[in-house]
């Protein structure tokens, strides 16, 4: 077997029953509670802003974080959620919409 497909096959965690009996607005005070229990400082940086039955915790950046430093941001986040709450928990940043003027100003927009 091939060593870079060895995972391929690997069982993705999904959230726990606790998780999934928890309401939208528990599971987002659970996941906000563990990340100003984790530093004071990222709640300065990061909005949780959805806490899905799923497992998906979308957050938002409060200000620009430089792109080499936001995928480390980002996934500590994520490795701590999974071992502070459970493994099925997955961290997505929100995705801005189009910011630049000019197209803004000619009435393009971008569909994604």
């Amino acid at each position: 077997m091939d060593s870079k497909l060895c995972y391929a096959n690997a069982d993705t965690p999904t959230p726990g029953h606790a998780w999934r009996r928890l309401s939208d607005a528990e599971r987002l005070a659970l996941v906000n509670s563990a990340v100003s229990a984790k530093s004071v400082s990222l709640n300065k940086i990061i909005v949780i802003a959805e806490a899905k039955l799923d497992g998906q915790v979308i957050v938002n950046l409060l200000e620009p974080v430089p792109a080499n430093e936001r995928g480390t941001l980002l996934l500590d986040l994520e490795a701590f959620l999974k071992e502070s709450i459970g493994p099925g928990l997955v961290v997505w940043l929100e995705p801005l919409g189009d910011r630049n003027s000019l197209r803004n100003l000619r009435g393009i927009e971008v569909k994604a």
